[in-house]
């Protein structure tokens, strides 16, 4: 792994690590996780909260120079209990 790569995965895991232990906050708070983690002219950093009935989401996003990882966590009645992790680090 690269240095980029390996930038790219430790901001998506802060920032991971940052909602998993303040699920109890995330959606009370939208607005705030939402506008928390920003990304500059270089990074593309995006947090998303999705609500329908019985189920949330939350999107992370983190891309810079081409490579990224994206993560959708599902969550049933406040617990998480899905993890869908794409990313493009590794590929050469």
């Amino acid at each position: 792994m690269n240095k980029l790569e390996h930038d790219v995965f430790s901001k998506y895991l802060e920032i991971k690590q940052d909602l998993v232990n303040n699920l109890g906050e995330v959606f009370k708070r939208d607005h705030y996780y939402t506008h928390k983690y920003r990304g500059n002219i270089i990074t593309d950093i995006n947090v998303a909260l999705a609500e329908k009935p019985g189920l949330k989401t939350i999107q992370i996003f983190v891309r810079s120079k081409g490579k990224w990882v994206r993560d959708v966590l599902s969550l049933h009645e406040g617990q998480l209990f899905n993890s869908e992790i794409t990313m493009n680090l590794y590929n050469e």
